[in-house]
């Protein structure tokens, strides 16, 4: 009697399926995964054509790395006053007007203008922070805005639920969570569109 056939020919049975077993070989990587790679390390070989354009475009990034850099920070800066004045202003503005000890983690009896000080500090150096986030990932992620997205929005969550779980007045812990929230998705934003125009363009060999 003969032997049944076996193998990757037997019937057909061993055949991959089209675009089967081809596309579950290829790795999966998640958007954040995809978000935080280096940009140098997923560009895939390139045309003969096209490798002249591709030495022409590193030089071109790497001739301006000041002025990007100094176009941040500008805007970083910026943004750090901003943040400070509201900050300032906030906190002074609740004590005086409603008594509420905002912000929650300075101490009530302090005098409101030395709250609105303390207030305006942390949040000029927090966004001072982002703005040092953003430089090192335009520099070295693939993908700089959404990579900053996701980092800028896990701090901003962070950092509003850091009152609440301190303890304190409800009232003042719940305001100044608030304010956190707000001030941090605004900074947040800004530092992401500066990153969108000052980042470096996509070039022919971005995944």
């Amino acid at each position: 009697m003969a032997e049944p056939p076996f193998g990757p020919s037997a019937g057909g049975a061993g055949r991959p399926r089209r675009g089967g077993a081809a596309r579950d070989a290829r790795p999966r990587t998640d958007a954040v995964q995809r978000s935080f790679r280096c940009r140098h390390a997923v560009r895939r070989e390139l045309p003969p054509q096209f490798r002249y354009t591709d030495y022409l475009a590193m030089h071109e990034d790497a001739a301006h790395p000041d002025a990007e850099a100094r176009r941040l920070w500008l805007v970083g800066l910026g943004a750090a006053f901003v943040a400070a004045i509201l900050a300032f202003g906030s906190a002074y503005v609740i004590r005086v007007m409603s008594g509420l000890a905002v912000p929650s983690f300075v101490d009530r009896t302090l005098a409101p203008g030395n709250a609105g000080v303390a207030y305006a500090i942390c949040s000029g150096a927090v966004t001072l922070q982002l703005t040092a986030l953003v430089q090192i990932l335009v520099a070295t992620a693939d993908r700089p805005v959404r990579a900053f997205l996701w980092t800028g929005g896990f701090l901003v969550v962070l950092v509003t639920a850091l009152p609440l779980l301190v303890g304190g007045p409800i009232q003042a812990s719940a305001t100044t969570a608030l304010l956190d929230l707000c001030g941090g998705a605004a900074a947040v934003a800004v530092l992401a569109a500066a990153a969108s125009v000052i980042g470096p363009p996509p070039r022919i060999f971005d995944i």
